[in-house]
């Protein structure tokens, strides 16, 4: 049986995106930028994840923030929190990295990318749906399109898209989900027993 506990947390970022995008601050404060951070503006690392370029990136993530944090949150609030800080780790690594060569970078697509594998993985596990099977290809699909052509499908944002961030994402969904999957940590699908009797009872792995 599903755990149906109204995400709370989810609601709750979402109002963080919806109040740093408007908070009336110089914003290139939050902006994640590898050179502020290894001059000791840590809250960079966490805060440029967070804080967007424009109304339509904004809108985008937050979209993404509801659906993807939702299922997961219906899961396991403790799953959601650690494939977020998950995410956050895998995108600040490869931004920390000398390959991104990046000046500023903002924005959640990167970690919603370890999201979407998380949530498919539980998903997966409760209901072996075929779909699923289909979305996961047409996000690999996409991140590759965005990589090759250094193009964003669905937004066309005032900043150059950095599709690299998703790719880090997407590791980091896979690394979770590979150091949890035979931990217990990540909740076991319901399943039905039959009482002699007739009834059902619902129990959990």
């Amino acid at each position: 049986m599903k755990n149906q506990q109204f995400p709370f947390l989810t609601m709750i970022l979402l109002a963080v995106l919806v109040g740093l995008h408007f908070i009336p601050v110089d914003k290139t404060l939050l902006y994640f930028a590898a050179a502020d951070i290894a001059r000791g503006e840590t809250w960079r690392a966490l805060s440029g994840h967070f804080i967007h370029a424009d109304l339509q990136h904004l809108f985008w993530n937050c979209l993404g923030l509801v659906v993807l944090g939702t299922v997961i949150e219906r899961r396991s609030r403790r799953v959601l929190c650690a494939a977020l800080g998950t995410g956050v780790v895998a995108v600040s690594y490869l931004l920390l990295s000398p390959m991104s060569q990046l000046d500023y970078y903002c924005g959640l697509s990167g970690v919603l990318n370890t999201l979407l594998l998380v949530a498919l993985w539980l998903e997966w596990m409760h209901t072996h749906s075929r779909v699923l099977i289909i979305v996961a290809c047409a996000s690999l699909a996409k991140v590759i399109f965005e990589v090759s052509a250094g193009t964003s499908i669905v937004t066309h944002i005032s900043w150059p898209p950095y599709a690299w961030s998703h790719v880090a994402g997407l590791a980091g969904g896979v690394l979770f989900v590979l150091s949890h999957a035979g931990s217990g940590s990540i909740p076991a699908p319901a399943t039905v027993r039959h009482h002699p009797a007739g009834k059902q009872a619902h129990t959990r792995l």
